[in-house]
C-alpha cells in the first residue's frame, strides 16, 4: 500500500517517493518490451525447429467478438513426431477442465502453437477483440523467415446528409 505523503510531519525527500505507473503507461510499456524482445524468441524459436528438422509449418487463425483461436497447424515432415523440453509448462487437462503443470516434453504441434500465440500476444495485442483479425503464420527451413500474413476488421460508421 502506498504512504500518503501528505499525513506525514516531515515530507518526504524526492527521491523517497514512489511514483506509480498508471494502467495505460504500464501497459504500453511492457507491449513494447514484449514487440521488442520477440525477434529473440523467435530466433530460438527457429532454431529449435531446424533441430528438429522441420521442414516447414503454417497455421491459420482468426479472432473477433473477444475471442480468438488457431483453427489449423500443419508442419513437414508430417509424420515427424518430435517433442520438446521445454521445463514445466501448463497444458489443458480435458477431462478436469482445468490446466495443469507438467514437466512432459511438449509435443511439436503445441510448441507450434504456443509460439504463434506468443507473437500475436507481443506484436498484435486485440487481434481477437471487436472486429478481430484473421491470418495466417508460416515458415519454411529454406527461407527461415516467419511470415505473417493477416487482415484486421475495421468497423467504420459514415454520416452523409444531401
Amino acid at each position: 500500500m502506498t504512504k500518503n505523503v501528505l499525513d506525514e510531519k516531515t515530507p518526504p525527500k524526492i527521491e523517497e517517493i514512489k511514483i506509480e505507473e498508471d494502467f495505460h503507461t504500464k501497459y504500453m510499456r511492457e507491449r513494447k518490451e514484449k514487440a521488442d524482445n520477440f525477434p529473440k524468441k523467435a530466433e530460438r524459436f527457429k532454431k529449435k525447429l531446424k533441430e528438429l528438422k522441420v521442414k516447414s509449418f503454417s497455421v491459420e487463425y482468426s479472432g473477433s467478438g473477444d475471442s480468438g483461436e488457431i483453427h489449423e497447424i500443419s508442419y513437414e515432415p508430417k509424420k515427424l513426431n518430435a517433442s520438446i523440453d521445454v521445463g514445466t509448462w501448463k497444458r489443458w487437462n480435458n477431462n478436469t477442465f482445468e490446466s495443469e503443470e507438467t514437466t512432459d516434453h511438449k509435443p511439436l504441434r503445441d510448441y507450434i502453437e504456443d509460439f504463434c500465440y506468443d507473437l500475436l500476444a507481443d506484436n498484435h495485442g486485440g487481434w481477437e477483440i471487436n472486429e478481430g483479425q484473421s491470418g495466417n503464420i508460416e515458415w519454411n527451413s529454406k527461407d527461415d523467415v516467419i511470415n505473417h500474413n493477416y487482415t484486421q476488421f475495421i468497423e467504420q460508421s459514415y454520416d452523409e446528409g444531401f
